[in-house]
């Protein structure tokens, strides 16, 4: 397009520019799904925000004089100097400074219908507004990343760096993002789409039926966690009570599976963990945590594991004083068909003072690791262990 000349707004400027505003608003485009990602992946030539289109006089108001609106259509821009001859079919407005020579920011307008979100491409798929954007935990709304994608997948020209945006943003969706893309995609374009396929291999990797050990205590934000992205969660714990609060937090589609037993009692466990397996099917992800006077619990887990499940994976959580490099020898040794990771738990250290981790920054590292699959991780730090609390 002509006089394309970008000097995009930053993050923090759209937000500071956008505040007070009495509409709803979200950033579009790639800053929404590095904004899921939880940093930037890469670099942004704009910046896009999303509207409703009922709403553009309210934004237009609110920039006031001081910034001029162009329609971008079909190639070319034109300056937009009356809202009432705007369109029904224009979707997108580029603003600048008055009189200034660099784009600073896109608008793009959405249709609605009782209150719900219309996708342009294909008038079939729809979603509730509150449901279209997510904010970040510092306040910063923007478009959900399996809308985004869609987006991006659905122009008619999918350029390389939206391929490469799929690639990077699907080991990190959530089961349901997953299968909605599919979804979408799939109706839009009939079932064919080059996407689709990695779509689908994505939506087979996700476990069917996961195991946490520790799971209502230290744990807990991994095994709601779980129950989002597995078909079945069984969850180990020796305490009613907390498993009662886990099941009160837990979504109302979750599926968890109580196991109640102390894991020191061998033979407790084994009968357990063999019910569970032919109850609910093979186990395809561990998550554990065992104290040491649970010597051989997690042997009894993977052993009973391993015998309905040619390839699982572990997710070994151990202390801070552990030696993992001398764990993982032994248990490769014992579990060679299992793929086994490791997490160590560190600690904090903040100026002039450490302390140890809360559950809740152990259950969102142990998440991370999950996600990206990582052999090992430290959540935390080690260094300098002189420092430890």
């Amino acid at each position: 397009m002509k006089n394309d000349h970008w000097e995009p707004l930053s993050v923090e400027e759209i937000k500071h520019l956008l505040k007070d505003m009495s509409i709803s608003w979200w950033i579009a485009g790639g800053w929404a799904l590095d904004l899921y990602y939880g940093k930037q992946t890469r670099k942004h030539d704009d910046m896009d925000i999303l509207i409703k289109r009922s709403d553009l006089p309210i934004l237009k108001k609110h920039l006031n004089e001081n910034y001029e609106l162009f329609l971008a259509s079909s190639g070319t821009l034109s300056k937009l100097t009356n809202l009432e001859n705007l369109s029904s079919q224009a979707n997108s407005l580029w603003v600048r400074k008055k009189n200034g020579s660099s784009w600073l920011f896109e608008i793009m307008l959405m249709d609605t219908e009782n209150d719900e979100w219309i996708y342009k491409r294909d008038k079939h798929i729809k979603r509730p507004l509150e449901d279209i954007g997510a904010i970040t935990e510092d306040g910063t709304p923007y478009v959900r990343p399996e809308i985004q994608l869609l987006y991006k997948g659905g122009s008619s020209v999918i350029r390389e760096k939206d391929g490469n945006d799929l690639l990077r943003m699907l080991p990190i969706l959530k089961k349901a993002e997953v299968h909605w893309l599919h979804y979408a995609l799939g109706h839009q374009f009939n079932g064919k789409h080059p996407w689709l396929e990695v779509i689908a291999d994505r939506i087979n990797d996700f476990p069917a039926h996961a195991l946490v050990v520790g799971g209502t205590g230290m744990l807990s934000g991994v095994s709601l966690w779980l129950a989002g992205e597995a078909t079945k969660v069984s969850v180990i714990a020796r305490s009613q009570g907390k498993m009662k609060e886990l099941l009160v937090k837990a979504h109302q589609d979750a599926c968890i599976i109580p196991l109640l037993v102390d894991y020191k009692d061998s033979t407790a466990l084994k009968e357990k963990i063999r019910a569970c397996i032919s109850q609910n099917g093979p186990i395809d992800l561990v998550v554990a945590w065992i104290h040491s006077d649970g010597k051989n619990a997690l042997d009894i887990i993977s052993n009973e594991v391993a015998q309905t499940s040619p390839f699982w994976k572990l997710y070994h959580v151990l202390g801070s004083s552990a030696n993992i490099a001398q764990i993982k020898e032994v248990a490769v040794k014992k579990h060679p068909n299992c793929q086994y990771r490791q997490i160590q738990l560190g600690f904090i250290w903040e100026k002039s003072y450490s302390r140890w981790l809360t559950h809740q920054e152990i259950s969102k590292g142990i998440i991370d690791a999950i996600i990206r699959n990582q052999e090992v991780k430290v959540i935390g730090t080690l260094e300098p262990w002189n420092r430890h609390p």
